[in-house]
């Protein structure tokens, strides 16, 4: 629990702004004025004057705030330069001697107009339940990920589109601040390729299913029309990708290649294969973070290397962090192992993505995400954090892990534990849910708020 609310957390940049610090208990109260001095240390140097920073970590380097303490609360008033973290630092000076200085540091950022406009969401659309090989039931999987604070996800069960609805179906009645979008992992006939369909508002496992003469007729189509490609490439899997992705958008989702580098005894996919899908580009984003066992850090490593080498030469596309979770918690059954209860598995909560958008929704977040207003995230052990997309988005994400959505998983706990208590049988878990509706609604908006 957080010693003091601050709101708002993230302000416009190069205009002034007023901060409201309120300690939440009484051991974190305020002393008296005259023992306070109040001041801003901004983090990349940009100061109110138009000045940078130079080499200087001395009383030179912050400037002073207007302040004042009503009924307790300190409200702060500042012009907030740039975009960049700001500390605002309160010095205390001690009771009985006054050179004994205690600190205590409040962390807002200051954004330029457009991501001003935006609101930060954590997701993850790459997910497996009992439908296909997870180990959780899609409405379980998704109470579990509400727990841990997340924004929106999808199921996404290996060809099969239906699991995500009945995820949504279940918790329509509900009207949470958690957004369940349809979804599914397509693998097209002959096709090695694993791709993701988020949002789209079809199966597109069940188009070629439907008609598979039309689907291979059509690939043939996209097929003859390739350039040359590597010697002994088949061909087919390049243009039935295509294939897909294009399905996908025509039926409003997001497009995600999947896990190139992902292996047992060998790549899921040829290199040959893989340097086609890159160098033609069809896909939407490029799944760089993911993968259920942690052997699988090397996959993440060869994806964000080869990310590093296609941006290096003009190849530049999205990126996102998915789980491809196949389980939430340790339930499993087998000769050596039974897990019977429902503590994190190991990677749970581990990959994930953070979009800025405009909406909670899938044509807000899939426009984000197309226009490189997205993070991946890779944080194992689920504390240190590496950080992959735009370095102005990771910047401003680094500061929301760290400030912001600590904060919004408290929130969201409650909330997905009576969802699980309420999957249990539990009569009271109804109504105490509904009492807890649109909180992190609420949080989202005060920590943009002006006053």
């Amino acid at each position: 629990m957080n010693y003091y609310d601050v709101f708002p957390r993230m302000v416009p940049a190069d205009k002034s702004s007023e901060i409201r610090i309120r300690p939440c208990f009484e051991h974190a109260a305020f002393p008296a004025p005259e023992r306070l001095k109040v001041y801003c240390v901004p983090v990349d140097g940009y100061y109110p004057d138009g000045t940078c920073r130079n080499y200087k970590w001395d009383e030179t380097s912050r400037y002073p705030l207007h302040w004042e303490i009503e009924d307790g609360v300190l409200i702060v008033k500042g012009f907030f330069a740039g975009e960049q973290e700001q500390i605002i630092t309160v010095e205390i000076a001690g009771d009985k001697d006054p050179s004994v200085k205690t600190v205590r540091e409040f962390r807002v950022y200051s954004l330029k107009k457009d991501l001003y406009a935006l609101r930060p969401f954590k997701g993850d659309f790459h997910i497996h339940t009992t439908r296909s090989d997870g180990r959780e039931c899609p409405t379980y999987v998704a109470a579990h990920y509400r727990r841990h604070g997340f924004d929106f996800i999808a199921v996404t069960d290996h060809r099969t589109y239906e699991p995500s609805l009945e995820a949504i179906g279940f918790w329509k009645k509900f009207e949470l601040d958690f957004q369940l979008f349809p979804g599914e992992e397509v693998h097209s006939p002959e096709n090695p390729v694993h791709i993701i369909n988020f949002g789209a508002k079809r199966s597109i496992n069940e188009l070629f299913r439907a008609n598979e003469k039309k689907y291979r007729r059509e690939v043939k189509a996209i097929q003859d029309k390739l350039p040359p490609m590597e010697p002994g490439l088949d061909t087919f899997p390049v243009a039935a990708s295509e294939w897909v992705f294009e399905r996908i958008r025509e039926n409003g989702g997001l497009a995600v290649f999947c896990h190139p580098y992902w292996y047992a005894t060998q790549n899921v996919i040829c290199e040959a294969l893989t340097s086609a899908i890159f160098l033609r580009r069809k896909f939407d984003a490029f799944e760089l973070i993911g993968g259920f066992y942690k052997h699988q850090s090397r996959s993440n490593n060869f994806q964000v290397a080869r990310w590093a080498e296609e941006l290096s030469r003009g190849n530049r596309f999205p990126v996102v962090g998915l789980s491809d979770s196949h389980g939430t918690s340790h339930f499993e059954e087998g000769k050596e192992k039974t897990f019977t209860d429902s503590s994190d598995r190991d990677l749970f909560d581990w990959h994930f993505t953070i979009v800025f958008s405009e909406k909670n929704s899938v044509p807000s977040i899939a426009e984000a995400v197309r226009n490189f207003r997205s993070v991946a995230v890779c944080r194992y052990g689920g504390e240190r954090p590496n950080l992959y997309g735009d370095f102005r988005m990771v910047k401003y994400a680094d500061f929301l892990l760290r400030e912001y959505f600590p904060i919004q998983k408290n929130i969201c706990d409650p909330e997905g534990a009576l969802m699980l208590a309420h999957l249990a049988g539990d009569p009271h878990a109804e109504p105490a849910l509904n009492s807890l509706r649109n909180r992190t609604a609420v949080f989202r908006e005060e920590s943009f708020r002006k006053w």
